[in-house]
């Protein structure tokens, strides 16, 4: 399965190269919300979990992967709500590797232990956890530290290729180099992100958890200053100073017709032209950071059709946001970002089974 995952990303990588030097837009890479349902309330999560709603059947995903399989295709990752929750997973899962696509999964770990035969058939797993215990639980509710910890341990042991996410809020700012530690432990890397619009109608319990722009900016420049030590920060340094330099708040947009800031970034947003999400319900999506905004309104697959929602994401306002992942992507696309690419995909192939006794003083 590791050695999978070269090959696999070998394939991404052609096919983004192939749309950059073409001017091509294709569906490379999708991030469906399988399900509303979710183990866990995380008081920062853009996605209402709440909503009774009809979701996606089991076959209505499966010609969803089929049809953006022909359009381009070649990474999949599998969120929610919690996506080993959804009843079929097992089957969606081995739909997609039918395809040789990457399978990659974001979970919260609850049920990594008791799922890990299902976890062991994607190509990697990303795990959510925020910081130490107390900054975690803060975040993501009682208990949730262990769950995530026990998830990374299980899988690390079975060789499945594991990072953190982690959401970095006032409770969490201060344990970057606690997760960092972690992650020298399990020979694996961790990403950083800063909450979206979430859905949170009390507007002190939402100043309760988002940084300020100064924060904000301090966190990535400490990333920055760890990343230049050799710690396992998977930003390039393009993507960390594109966050410290992001000229406007860090809840605001550049759009196309801001001529004051336009200059800021020259290439064009991967978000809606090779990269998309699709909620339970058929929602079609370009990025979280336009999630829960007035600056667009998606199309629905079933009532639709994908290729009208896909065009419907032809022509956004913005031009680019916060994410560090619109730099990184655009990254892959040059001769430096393909080598690191394949750098950081190697380590991830080879990297040592943790076994479980050299964890236990965490």
């Amino acid at each position: 399965m590791l050695s999978n995952l070269l090959v696999k990303r070998a394939r991404l990588f052609n096919k983004v190269m192939q749309c950059k030097i073409l001017g091509q837009r294709s569906p490379v890479v999708a991030y469906l919300l399988l399900t509303d349902r979710c183990n866990m309330h995380c008081r920062y999560c853009f996605v209402d979990t709440t909503k009774k709603r009809k979701e996606l059947s089991t076959q209505e995903w499966k010609q969803l992967i089929d049809e953006i399989f022909t359009m381009g295709c070649r990474m999949i990752c599998l969120m929610g709500g919690e996506p080993l929750l959804h009843p079929d997973i097992e089957e969606i899962i081995g739909h997609i590797q039918s395809k040789k696509i990457i399978c990659d999964m974001t979970t919260n770990g609850i049920l990594v232990p008791k799922m890990i035969n299902v976890v062991k058939k994607i190509n990697s797993l990303m795990v959510s956890l925020d910081g130490d215990e107390v900054a975690n639980d803060a975040n993501r509710g009682k208990g949730s530290f262990k769950y995530a910890l026990d998830a990374i341990k299980i899988a690390r042991e079975n060789g499945v290729v594991v990072r953190i996410n982690a959401v970095m809020t006032k409770q969490s700012q201060n344990s970057l180099e606690f997760l960092l530690n972690l992650a020298d432990k399990f020979d694996l890397y961790v990403t950083f992100a800063i909450t979206a619009e979430f859905l949170c109608e009390d507007i002190v319990r939402a100043e309760e958890v988002t940084l300020s722009d100064g924060e904000i900016k301090n966190v990535f420049i400490k990333l920055k200053k760890l990343r230049q030590q050799g710690r396992r920060v998977l930003f390039s340094q393009a993507a960390l100073d594109y966050v410290i330099n992001y000229p406007l708040p860090y809840n605001k947009i550049i759009f196309q017709d801001d001529i004051e800031h336009r200059k800021f970034y020259k290439n064009k947003c991967p978000f809606g032209n090779t990269m998309f999400y699709v909620d339970a319900n058929g929602d079609l999506y370009p990025c979280a950071a336009l999630w829960n905004t007035d600056h667009f309104q998606p199309m629905n697959i079933l009532k639709d059709g994908f290729q009208k929602a896909w065009d419907n994401m032809a022509r956004l306002r913005c031009l680019t946001c916060f994410c560090p992942g619109v730099p990184e992507w655009n990254r892959i696309m040059s001769l430096r970002g393909l080598t690191d690419g394949l750098l950081v995909t190697l380590k991830q192939t080879f990297s040592r089974r943790v076994k479980n006794q050299i964890t236990n003083n965490i």
